[in-house]
């Protein structure tokens, strides 16, 4: 987890970027992360998995943002081996957790939010995690309890 420090540290890096008009990706927790990130876990990944565009339910598809079996690890992909066709996530369509995940919309402009749509019955990916959008404003916006 997270230390206090780390916290506050990330809002201060905000604030600076927001003051100096920058959008950029920065990393907080260097002390333990590099860049670079893990690469003996990297290459792991790499030896059996391809880059490839993934379709992000609420979202859309994003280009070389999800992985797929390499071609000649295919004897063991599900996908090909069953012949799963069009391997997108459900949407409910009382769900706006895309809009609610890109910010184009508060968890409370749902017609849904808190009457059937809980943390106890999510709808979508924001109410699901108890970090998420939804599941915050469920909970410390006085609709619960």
């Amino acid at each position: 987890g997270f230390e206090p420090v780390d916290l506050l540290q990330g809002i201060y890096m905000t604030v600076k970027q927001l003051e100096e008009g920058r959008k950029e990706l920065e990393n907080q927790y260097s002390r333990y992360v590099s860049m670079e990130g893990n690469k003996p876990a990297q290459d792991l990944i790499f030896s059996v998995f391809d880059k490839d565009d993934r379709e992000w339910r609420g979202i859309g598809s994003i280009q070389q943002s999800g992985y797929k079996v390499k071609d000649e690890l295919a004897e063991f992909d599900a996908i090909r081996k069953y012949k799963i066709e069009n391997f997108t996530g459900f949407e409910n369509k009382f769900c706006i957790a895309g809009d609610v995940l890109k910010g184009i919309k508060k968890p409370h402009d749902c017609p849904q939010f808190g009457i059937n749509f809980t943390p106890q019955f999510p709808l979508g990916a924001p109410m699901v995690s108890s970090e998420g959008a939804c599941a915050a404003y469920y909970h410390y916006q006085g609709v619960e309890g």
